[in-house]
């Protein structure tokens, strides 16, 4: 099954789910080893520029993510209590807004001095706008920060899963791996 449906996930919205998943958690492991070691660290330039370039790339799938979500039917959850209805949608809703703000900051930090961003050697994003310093450090600043905010809130995305597939014994985990998986 490619497309969502009222019961479950499809294929594409499993493929978004997942690949978004791994590219955020690799561009947070880099980005934490960019800011722990420092500029003169051993492939300090080659890892930023991997960070960079990946984090283009994820803007590109974040945004045809959403655009999906917006066009496609979306599964109905599987619990009935009010509350995990509403913490649901809003957790879900605060991980796109933190992945949108991040990328955006990331992008203005990485073009601060009207530099472009290599991805991959695939084709360059240009700078459209110049920082000043004080601009930069807010920028910088609101990826850090916001960066952790974010993990913080894939924790609990996570814990949540879990606690559906091990305690709650439903389908919300499986129906995110599998296609096919039929929703009690």
């Amino acid at each position: 099954m490619i497309r969502d449906s009222s019961k479950s996930f499809g294929l594409v919205s499993i493929l978004f789910h997942w690949i978004s998943a791994i590219a955020t958690l690799a561009l947070f492991g880099l980005g934490f080893y960019l800011t722990s070691y420092g500029y003169y660290s051993p492939n300090f330039l080659e890892i930023a520029h991997f960070h960079y370039a990946l984090g283009i790339l994820l803007f590109g799938v974040v945004t045809a993510r959403i655009v999906w979500r917006l066009t496609s039917k979306t599964p109905a959850p599987l619990t009935t209590s009010l509350l995990s209805r509403i913490s649901i949608k809003l957790i879900k809703f605060l991980l796109y807004v933190l992945l949108v703000v991040i990328m955006i900051s990331g992008y203005l930090i990485c073009t601060s001095e009207g530099q472009t961003i290599n991805v991959f050697n695939l084709f360059e994003v240009k700078s459209y706008m110049l920082l000043d310093t004080e601009q930069l450090n807010k920028a910088g600043q609101t990826h850090k920060y916001l960066s952790w905010v974010l993990i913080g809130l894939v924790v609990v995305h996570v814990l949540a899963a879990l606690f559906h597939h091990f305690f709650v014994k439903d389908r919300t985990l499986v129906r995110m791996i599998n296609p096919t998986a039929k929703s009690e």
